[in-house]
């Protein structure tokens, strides 16, 4: 499988850009699925509106790590999701480490 995917594509004078995500878990494409995902793009982030399982189970450590490979492939640079525990919302932002800029650590002295 090739490494990157591109979000912006041309054919004529259209531009298709990558906006929306579906993502699906299943050994095989056209399977029963056990869960899905919906994410959408924003710039160079990733944001994941939803994730159902036909457990209930909420997204695991396993999973995230496979639509952060996903997103690393199509050049993002950070992953949102909000959370909700015990009755409180709370949001994430992860970087995505292998897509952000380094910049040298250079100090300036006199």
């Amino acid at each position: 499988m090739d490494n990157s995917i591109t979000r912006i594509s041309q054919i004529d004078d259209w531009f298709f850009e990558v906006k929306m995500v579906r993502a699906l878990k299943s050994k095989n494409y056209g399977d029963p699925y056990s869960a899905i995902a919906s994410l959408t793009a924003n710039g160079h982030q990733m944001f994941i509106d939803s994730h159902l399982s036909n457990t209930n189970e909420n997204l695991g450590k396993d999973d995230f790590m496979t639509i952060y490979k996903f997103c690393q492939q199509l050049g993002m640079k950070h992953i949102g999701y909000d959370r909700v525990k015990n009755g409180y919302r709370s949001s994430k932002l992860v970087d995505i480490l292998e897509n952000q800029i380094s910049r040298p650590n250079i100090r300036l002295v006199k």
